[in-house]
């Protein structure tokens, strides 16, 4: 209840295009989610995924700062160096949105 009803919700503004709610509502029971929520750590990471799509779409510098987290915590996480090839694209899409808005 305390993480699946704010998932539930978080998804569903994602869904509705309301991006700055999403973020909003799913920011603190992201840390939750691995822990509590069963099945594989690639079904779990499908609520990331939209949790970053969230933070990128809404746009705003703290939004963008809660993605370049995310995706930073993704080389800890894995004990890599360098992004991906699709968190390079996420990164660079960040950098023109928040240069933009600069």
């Amino acid at each position: 209840e305390t993480v699946g009803l704010p998932l539930l919700a978080g998804i569903t503004e994602f869904f509705a295009g309301d991006y700055g709610k999403a973020v909003q509502t799913l920011t603190p029971v992201m840390p939750d989610v691995q822990r509590l929520i069963q099945g594989s750590w690639a079904q779990k990471d499908i609520f990331q995924q939209i949790h970053l799509h969230s933070c990128i779409r809404s746009g705003t510098p703290g939004d963008l700062a809660i993605a370049r987290e995310i995706l930073d915590q993704k080389l800890v996480n894995r004990k890599i160096k360098n992004h991906t090839p699709l968190n390079e694209r996420f990164i660079k899409k960040m950098l023109t949105v928040h240069e933009t808005q600069g």
